[in-house]
């Protein structure tokens, strides 16, 4: 209970009534304002960062490319193409704090667990997804660590940042392919998620691996 108390006096979600006193009134949102890139794309192949303005035309290739996989019934085709984040995905996504102890995201789910790192902080949410289905959460690719339940599944996370009466959530765009030493395609990984780029990831590519990265943050904020 203390954390959750003491992440809403960070947040600045207690208003005054007066210059004396603050009153927290529940329940109160946060709702959606927009959604801001941290950074351009970067590229990697292997440990070399590669200026996109002079490689444009093989990070789009990598980026548009079609990704096939042989199984035992045919070809899993791969829908890796990257789209730029549309604020509209956003647009209804809200965090509601019912309580000092009750906080919910959306409809979704409720916070059930708060973890204070520096300046940021971890929210984690009651939703799971299986790690058998997103391996690449076990990987160093992501700053903020995302813990493995017993039961193989993982619980979905925020990583935000406290602004006074706001709040700051960080995405990241991610593609990942990595190669053994034969040249064969070992892993393929792309997708979204709360979570910021884990630089020392990078001196973990070898020659043939390539990585593109994009880094946003969703803002939300009180409405009067």
């Amino acid at each position: 209970m203390k954390k959750i108390f003491t992440l809403l006096s960070a947040l600045g979600i207690l208003y005054s009534c007066s210059k004396e006193t603050e009153v927290v009134k529940y329940p109160y949102q946060l709702t959606f304002d927009a959604i801001e890139p941290v950074s351009e794309m970067r590229f990697f192949i292997g440990e070399t960062e590669l200026d996109p303005k002079y490689h444009e035309e093989t990070l789009q290739g990598f980026l548009d490319r079609l990704y096939s996989e042989k199984t035992n019934t045919g070809y899993r085709y791969y829908q890796s193409k990257f789209t730029e984040q549309d604020p509209d995905w956003f647009a209804d996504s809200y965090f509601t704090f019912d309580g000092k102890d009750i906080i919910q995201f959306s409809a979704l789910s409720e916070i059930s667990n708060i973890n204070q790192v520096g300046e940021t902080t971890v929210l984690k949410s009651s939703a799971t997804n299986k790690v058998t289905d997103d391996p690449i959460v076990k990987s160093d690719l992501f700053k903020y660590d995302i813990d493995i339940n017993s039961n193989g599944t993982y619980n979905i996370q925020f990583i935000v940042r406290n602004q006074e009466h706001a709040l700051e959530v960080s995405r990241l765009y991610y593609k990942l392919v990595r190669y053994d030493e034969n040249g064969n395609r070992k892993q393929l990984s792309f997708g979204t998620i709360s979570n910021e780029f884990n630089e020392s990831f990078i001196k973990t590519l070898t020659e043939r691996d390539t990585l593109a990265i994009k880094e946003y943050r969703l803002k939300y904020s009180m409405k009067q």
